[in-house]
């Protein structure tokens, strides 16, 4: 196993010492709390909707997919899932003021490293499946930061409730997390 295998083999965990960290020395700042909030709710959104396009075949623990998906937030930026996840990640810092702006910047850039490899391995791999296909995808959609303006118009192939129950695990995550973060800063005294 290379590393590229390993990073995306352990990366439902890699957010956990960061959310241990940001919960136990959390640093109450109302300003902070709504910083972090307005970063993570779009990156929420931002999963619902790419979920609504490529639906659970973005949940898996093996490269690969079942189509090319191309539509909604693909026909922006190839890798949607992972920028809503910076987001998320990088907000839930913020808000909780740990170590801040430290923490915060050290989640950005260590994500940005884990989802460059995942990326690299995902590509690899999405290019023997689909081919000219996929070439011609990466020729038109950047790889990480959306573009402004996309050609498809067409229809989400999933239903919202669909996405939501497809996203329920992490949409319970998040909530258990922020409430998490509220119960510490009200209730316990920081360290």
């Amino acid at each position: 196993m290379n590393l590229r295998d390993l990073v995306f083999r352990l990366r439902g965990w890699t957010p956990v010492p960061f959310l241990l960290a940001a919960l136990i020395w959390a640093d109450y700042a109302l300003v902070r709390i709504i910083a972090g909030l307005a970063i993570a709710l779009p990156g929420e959104l931002l999963r619902i909707w790419a979920i609504r396009h490529a639906g659970g075949a973005t949940r898996t623990r093996n490269v690969g997919a079942p189509f090319l998906a191309r539509t909604g937030p693909y026909s922006r930026l190839r890798n949607p899932l992972y920028l809503a996840n910076l987001l998320l990640y990088t907000g839930f810092t913020i808000g909780s003021g740990a170590f801040f702006p430290h923490l915060a910047i050290g989640v950005a850039l260590f994500f940005t490293l884990q989802y460059a490899l995942i990326i690299s391995l995902e590509e690899s791999i999405l290019r023997r499946i689909f081919g000219a296909e996929y070439d011609s995808y990466c020729r038109e959609v950047p790889r990480f930061l959306p573009r402004l303006k996309a050609e498809s118009n067409a229809q989400a192939r999933f239903s919202l409730w669909d996405a939501l129950i497809e996203e329920r695990s992490t949409l319970l995550g998040l909530g258990l997390s922020w409430l998490l973060l509220a119960v510490r800063m009200n209730y316990l005294p920081s360290p």
